[in-house]
């Protein structure tokens, strides 16, 4: 049985969308012809393939039949770079699964770069790293930063090396709650900033310190990049990027409050049999992590960058 790649690339479009008149706008058709694709293909296969909710979520069938999709626009659009085709202005598009502090920190200079260069449509998933991969399995991404080595099936892997995270605060915060530096009594009255209920990257901290994180305030902030902004502003003190953090300190605008540094290994998956595209993308991506980050190979347990 042949399975029709248009309507394939129909099925990975409402996914994409996430609704049938989203899709129907990229694709420049009618909502009812997106529908009647998707029925089409679903009555060929036997199987379900979408479920329309608001997004529209795949079933197991789906997530196969738009991964089938979009390996076949990823061929195509190589194919007519190859023999110097034109495809009317359409750009290809690459989803990527990322986590915030990395986006944050270093990632996103070689996705501008791959973007300047390639007539290509970013598609980035914000994910916790230890969950990206599994974005990978279900085919919503060809690519994704992770915290797995362990290849997912179909997919190569390349070390990237290991990002860092150090306590910091402001001047101000230290001024009003550690004068005479840090003790046991000051992390225990001063607080800090986490970015949801689950961070564990400040409580990790404090247990290091022998501090019941419990008994600790705290500041909620969901935005990695605001984290920072709070914390040069005094609100509280939390473990930073330290590629974030290091100009900071050379200007005194931040100040450690001491070990340890919290690290965790980076590695990038994506499609083995990848398109040309998803090279240059990889390339990318490798050598600036490998310019950025330290060395593969965590000084300390690995733990859990934020996701945004």
């Amino acid at each position: 049985m042949r399975i029709d790649p248009d309507l394939a690339l129909t099925v990975a479009a409402v996914l994409d969308e996430g609704t049938l008149d989203a899709a129907a706008r990229r694709l420049h058709v009618t909502p009812s012809a997106v529908s009647q694709r998707v029925k089409a293909l679903e009555e060929q296969v036997g199987q379900r393939l979408l479920v329309r909710s608001k997004p529209a979520r795949p079933t197991v069938a789906g997530r196969v039949v738009a991964q089938f999709g979009r390996q076949v626009a990823a061929a195509e659009h190589d194919t007519a770079a190859t023999l110097g085709l034109t495809t009317d202005g359409a750009w290809a598009r690459i989803a990527v699964a990322v986590n915030a502090d990395s986006l944050g920190a270093w990632l996103l200079d070689p996705l501008v770069r791959f973007a300047d260069r390639h007539p290509v449509e970013l598609d980035l998933h914000r994910e916790d790293q230890d969950r990206t991969a599994r974005l990978l399995e279900d085919g919503t991404v060809v690519a994704a930063l992770t915290s797995r080595s362990e290849p997912v099936p179909g997919c190569r892997v390349d070390a990237l090396g290991t990002m860092r995270f150090v306590a910091m605060a402001a001047p101000s915060w230290w001024r009003r709650w550690a004068p005479d530096g840090i003790t046991t009594t000051v992390l225990e009255s001063a607080p800090r900033i986490d970015y949801d209920r689950d961070d564990r990257l400040q409580r990790d901290w404090l247990v290091h310190h022998g501090v019941d994180p419990h008994r600790a305030p705290r500041h909620l902030v969901p935005s990695t990049h605001d984290i920072t902004r709070a914390v040069l502003r005094g609100l509280g003190w939390a473990l930073v990027p330290a590629q974030q953090a290091e100009p900071l300190v050379e200007r005194d605008e931040l100040r450690a409050l001491g070990s340890p540094e919290v690290t965790t290994e980076l590695f990038w998956q994506s499609w083995k049999d990848h398109s040309d595209l998803l090279s240059a993308l990889t390339e990318e991506v490798v050598v600036e992590a490998r310019r950025r980050l330290s060395d593969a190979g965590a000084r300390r347990p690995a733990r859990r960058p934020r996701q945004d």
